[in-house]
Formats: structure tokens, C-alpha cells, sequence
């Protein structure tokens, strides 16, 4: 099969924490987003989904993905090593096909974690201390900032209305490899922001690519999914 699919794959934590310290990751993942990316890649190689969300209540992670939950299961039962493999919950991985077409004019709900940078001149910071490098105390609060970046990602794509932030944080411990480094594991901070709206496709074709790729940066890290609901 082939198009876009919505999966489920539920984890065991102290499994995938046995996985991870097996492959040398031991610093703090505050949002397990290295981790996850690291056993996606051991589990499901070219096939690994993103964007993704991990859904920490739940201990299952929701993800996008270009293949099946069939699919996914086949290649990880047959190159997974045993540790990637027994992190796995794999009864209770599913998946579904996500429409290949959306209408100009339909009504969505939308719920995105993202994280808000930007980069400039190789540099990536939080879109909040840029407006305050630019606005200094005329900056708006944070939120607002936050807000009207999410704006920006979607222009074109879907008119938003009765956009909420539901949470934010002005820094995450996150782990990444320095690639000037060694590749060795460094701990970096970046912010995030859980973004709730409603919105009218405008561009159907533009907003089929945006769900396939997700908003924003570090989306192969479980920022940027963009989780869909009936309208309210």
C-alpha cells in the first residue's frame, strides 16, 4: 500500500530505556524524542515514521508514516535486533489510511506540539528571543509570539480561527548529535508550544504535503505532528 497512514505503536518503557543505554544513549531525553527517533530507525530503517507524537499517558506513540502497519511490522520482525524488537508492544500496532484528497473549504480541528525556532546565519533560537532581540521590551508576550508564528506556517494553506496554546515551555532538555562533534550526544534546550485551532483548508494539495511533513523543526524528534479532529 502506499499514500500517507496513520499508525499506532505502543512502547514499553523500561524496554525501550534497556534499548537506548544499549546504544549508548544515557543522558536525560526529556521528551524522548532522540530516543524514539534512534529506535524507529533500529525498528523500521527506511520506513521509520515521521512526524511523530508521543503520547506519554497512553505509552504509544501516534506517527505518520509512508507504509502500513503490515508493512512496518514485516520489516522490523525481519532486521530489528531483539532489544528494538521486545520495546515493541507488536499486537497492538495499527494503522490507516489518511485520505488522498482534502476539499478547499473543509473544516478541520488541529492539535500540534511544536517547537518554535527558527534559524539564522546557521543559528537556532527561540522565535520569542528573536522578537525580543528585535523589539526589546515592545515585544509581544510570549504566547502571542508563539501564536503568530504557528500562523505563519499555515499561510496559504488553511485560514486558522481560534487558535489556542494549550501549553508551552521556554525550555526542553532534548538530546542531538553534534555533527561538529564526533557525532557524540550533546544536550541542547529548546522551547515548546501544544497549539490547538480550528481551520478552513484553502490550498487541499499544499495541506496534504504540510500533514506528510509536519510544522516546524526537529519533526523527526516528535515535534510538529499535526493530530486532525471533527470541527467543533
Amino acid at each position: 500500500m502506499s499514500g500517507l497512514h496513520l499508525v499506532r505503536l505502543p512502547i514499553a518503557p523500561p524496554r525501550l530505556m534497556r534499548f537506548a543505554h544499549a546504544h549508548g544513549i544515557t543522558q536525560e531525553d526529556e521528551t524522548w524524542g532522540y530516543t524514539l527517533h534512534a529506535w524507529f530507525a533500529a525498528l523500521f530503517g527506511e520506513h521509520a515514521p515521521k512526524p511523530f507524537r508521543y503520547v506519554e499517558r497512553r505509552r504509544e506513540v501516534l506517527a505518520y508514516a509512508g507504509v502500513d502497519a503490515a508493512k512496518l511490522l514485516e520489516h522490523a520482525q525481519t532486521y530489528a535486533s531483539p532489544l528494538a524488537w521486545e520495546a515493541l508492544d507488536a499486537a497492538g500496532v495499527a494503522s490507516k489510511p489518511m485520505p488522498s484528497e482534502w476539499r478547499a473549504g473543509q473544516r478541520l480541528h488541529l492539535e500540534v506540539l511544536a517547537c518554535p525556532v527558527s534559524r539564522k546565519e546557521g543559528d537556532e533560537k527561540d522565535v520569542y528571543l528573536r522578537a525580543l532581540d528585535r523589539l526589546g521590551d515592545a515585544a509581544p508576550p510570549r504566547g502571542e509570539v508563539y501564536r503568530e508564528w504557528f500562523a505563519r506556517q499555515w499561510q496559504g494553506v488553511v485560514q486558522l480561527e481560534q487558535v489556542e496554546l494549550l501549553g508551552m515551555a521556554a525550555q526542553a532538555r532534548l538530546l542531538r548529535r553534534d555533527h561538529r562533534n564526533g557525532h557524540r550526544l550533546k544536550t541542547i534546550e529548546r522551547p515548546w508550544a501544544l497549539f490547538d485551532a480550528e481551520a478552513t483548508i484553502l490550498d487541499p494539495v499544499r495541506f496534504g504535503e504540510q500533514l506528510a511533513r509536519g510544522i516546524g523543526r526537529h519533526r523527526a524528534f516528535g515535534f510538529g505532528m499535526v493530530l486532525l479532529a471533527p470541527p467543533r
